[in-house]
């Protein structure tokens, strides 16, 4: 006899009882799922007795739809018309124009008209591996900037938005150097020309947050946002800075939180309190923003970009560290450091979408 009162053959016929009371529920759910998928003049007598039997069952499977169908419509994309989109620009500029202190988070989104993919959208990294399909690198050595990157440049010049986050000059590279990290796994295999210590890739995979000083510059970002009366944000889901309150102002009461702007295809959690919402591309709306500002959108020109001035070279013996094409000057002639460089012809698997896009597996120590 068993310390609770139950033999053995006792209990074992009690878990049987259980698992045939589960499969008996499941098996409800599924019939009463099959009849609620079809149309209410189709059902039979038999079939409505059963959803009459079964209300908790009915309004649990309601629920899940509704809960399905509200993620479906937050992942479409929504355009404004033409006439709204400019209607709301207008607005965004009277809103720039006044604003005290301005500043812009960016995301994904700002790239895509660079042939660069985003990660929610329909075609997104991360809707991309939900669905089980492969990914493979961007090539960037030809990706220029878009027109809303050139833009915020402007805007910049112009003294119209805040810049808080600058690049760590020391090691600017003009080659993506994500090629052996990963999620929580941030050393690129190279060292630091001075101290020798690993150098780390500035990337924060989803499920991390920031923590390096510079040049992700959290500190002082977020003082930047502490000033704030005005947020723009270009082409970000906000999945990821929503975690950030400090980036909200949200320590204040909301009378006094910065105003909210945002530019999205599709929904994100800051909708509800944004100023206004404006569904277009962020270069369609940049464009207009710009003319009703009055200002030109610079060209962008590779001989006067200056990630070239600012880049460090690779040091003898680090040229093989990386197989990923690098930026040029001039595109019928690459520079100096690309010449001989070897390429190959297999898919880059990125580290900044490739294995960094999943969190890893706990594995089981050996004893």
């Amino acid at each position: 006899m068993a310390a609770g009162g139950l033999s053995r053959s006792e209990r074992k016929a009690a878990e049987r009882v259980r698992r045939l009371r589960e499969e008996q529920q499941r098996e409800r759910l599924r019939q009463v799922s099959r009849i609620l998928r079809k149309a209410a003049a189709e059902r039979s007598a038999e079939e409505g007795r059963l959803l009459a039997e079964s209300e908790d069952l009915v309004t649990e499977l309601q629920g899940r739809s509704r809960r399905r169908e509200g993620l479906k419509r937050r992942q479409e994309e929504v355009c404004d018309d033409p006439e709204e989109l400019r209607r709301k620009v207008r607005e965004l500029a009277d809103a720039v124009r006044n604003a005290k202190h301005l500043v812009v988070y960016t995301g994904a989104g700002i790239s895509t008209a660079a042939s660069i993919p985003d990660y929610r959208g329909p075609n997104g990294v991360w809707t991309l591996l939900q669905k089980g399909r492969s990914v493979s690198a961007a090539d960037l050595s030809e990706a220029e900037p878009t027109l809303t990157h050139m833009s915020i440049a402007r805007l910049h010049e112009q003294k119209l938005v805040c810049t808080a986050c600058v690049p760590n000059r020391e090691y600017v590279r003009v080659f993506d150097v994500t090629e052996r990290t990963a999620l929580h796994r941030h050393q690129t295999g190279r060292a630091c020309h001075t101290c020798g210590a690993q150098l780390r890739d500035t990337i924060v995979h989803f499920g991390e947050r920031g923590t390096l000083g510079q040049p992700l510059n959290w500190e002082a970002a977020t003082q930047a946002a502490s000033r704030a009366d005005t947020i723009l944000c270009l082409g970000s889901s906000l999945k990821v800075l929503k975690k950030y309150p400090r980036l909200w102002c949200m320590a204040k009461p909301p009378s006094r939180r910065p105003k909210l702007y945002i530019v999205n295809l599709q929904w994100t959690p800051k909708d509800d309190w944004a100023a206004l919402k404006l569904h277009g591309k962020c270069d369609d709306v940049m464009r207009l923003l710009m003319d009703e500002l009055g200002l030109e959108i610079p060209p962008y020109s590779r001989w006067q970009d200056p990630i070239f001035s600012l880049a460090t070279p690779l040091r003898a013996g680090e040229e093989g560290s990386h197989s990923r094409k690098s930026l040029c000057r001039s595109r019928e002639e690459p520079g100096p450091e690309d010449r001989g460089a070897p390429r190959s012809s297999a898919p880059a698997l990125g580290g900044w979408f490739g294995r960094g896009c999943t969190k890893r597996t706990k594995r089981k120590k050996v004893t």
